[in-house]
């Protein structure tokens, strides 16, 4: 018993060391100064710190901050956009799922789990020459549609389940009340899966403030990159300013961690609501 009980909060401690490890790490490089960036010391942390990439991220005069504040409302905008068309298609396509019987149903369940299996990597080439021959690429909305079509198996499969667990007397009940399928989705549906909303929209919310890749290879233009991606306008052929790019990586974090934050309890009960049962 004594073993079992040195044992777990040893791996918590690592899991925890192994996840917030490379943040303390960043943070460090972002309050170290440039002249002492490259030199050689046995210590982890350095002799003088400066927050200097912080204040010129944050002065309205200097060029880092405009190039910060750029990327920053493209990715807010970005993930607005995201969710603005994910939350709804996803529990519209789970309601669906869940409540109603039709042709081709369980093939139809499988084949939008066999997409969330689909690396990113097989598929964004044919994409792009998609988007090359339509004439839409560089354009924010359309590199959306593509965030809401990768995370869409995964929230719609997990809203599905949570819905699947509702009681079945409630759905009897509301009909028996005179309650037409719109209202049932209204007023029944919509107020019982508030948890599993609130952890499809933080779910989506994370995993499109992080894309790098899908931006990468859609939008071009300095105007429409998002955080992930100003960090490379800090790296030229002949410097890299190390400082500044670990203090937007630490800044590009604190909107997420929010969010996360905010709704943890409702991720928790969704979660573990909607994606054991099959």
């Amino acid at each position: 018993m004594k073993n079992k009980n040195f044992t777990y909060p040893l791996i918590v401690l690592l899991i925890v060391l192994f996840s917030l490890g490379p943040i303390f790490w960043c943070f460090i490089v972002s309050v170290t100064p440039e002249s002492d960036m490259l030199q050689a010391t046995a210590g982890i942390l350095p002799d003088i710190t400066t927050f200097e990439h912080y204040e010129k991220i944050f002065d309205a005069a200097s060029p880092e901050h405009a190039t910060v504040m750029n990327g920053l409302v493209n990715s807010l905008k970005i993930s607005a956009i995201t969710l603005a068309i994910g939350v709804p298609i996803s529990y519209l396509t789970a309601y669906a799922l869940a409540r109603f019987d039709f042709k081709f149903k369980k093939i139809y369940i499988r084949l939008l789990l066999l997409t969330v299996v689909i690396p990113v990597f097989t598929t964004i080439i044919p994409v792009y020459n998609i988007y090359r021959k339509l004439g839409i690429l560089d354009n924010t909305f359309w590199n959306c549609v593509i965030y809401v079509s990768s995370f869409l198996p995964l929230n719609t499969w997990i809203t599905m389940n949570y819905i699947k667990e509702i009681p079945e007397e409630l759905w009897q009940a509301s009909k028996i009340d005179g309650f037409s399928e719109g209202q049932i989705l209204t007023k029944i549906a919509l107020p019982v899966s508030a948890p599993v909303i609130f952890t499809t929209t933080l779910i989506m919310l994370l995993m499109s403030w992080k894309q790098y890749i899908i931006p990468m290879i859609l939008l071009s233009s300095y105007d429409n990159k998002p955080l992930t991606m100003i960090m490379s306008e800090f790296m030229s052929r002949y410097a890299i300013n190390y400082g500044i790019i670990a203090a937007v990586g630490i800044i590009s974090i604190i909107p997420p961690a929010l969010g996360a934050l905010f709704f943890r309890k409702f991720l928790i009960s969704g979660l573990t609501s909607g994606s054991v049962k099959g």
